[in-house]
């Protein structure tokens, strides 16, 4: 398996957090891969309800030629983490931060009322 090097400075280019832009882009990842084991799944159905429910004795060790096609069709897909940073790079998709609360502005705010008291 061949690694494909990452330009960070372009990852970089768009936030200045880096770490942010790796969460996101894994996050994105994690995403595409639930989507095509969903779609792998769904199109592995049939076999396996054809193996649970055989019509012959035959038919309960089979692997058909179909669900083997299928299976190598998605390991020859390009891999999700790929894929993500291509999308990323190209612009199809972003990420925001929820805006961050201040909490030591919470905690001394809170001692100096106590402070008061």
């Amino acid at each position: 398996m061949s690694v494909k090097p990452v330009d960070l400075n372009k990852l970089r280019a768009r936030h200045e957090n880096l770490y942010e832009t790796v969460v996101a882009i894994s996050k994105r990842a994690k995403e595409i891969h639930e989507e095509e084991r969903a779609e792998l799944e769904e199109k592995l159905l049939p076999y396996k309800e054809m193996i649970r429910n055989p019509a012959s004795e035959s038919e309960s060790d089979k692997v058909f030629p179909e669900q083997v096609a299928i299976s190598l069709e998605f390991e020859a897909r390009q891999k999700t983490a790929q894929r993500s940073i291509s999308q990323f790079l190209q612009s199809k998709y972003d990420y925001t931060l929820e805006e961050k609360v201040d909490v030591v502005k919470a905690e001394d705010n809170e001692e100096n009322e106590t402070d008061r008291d």
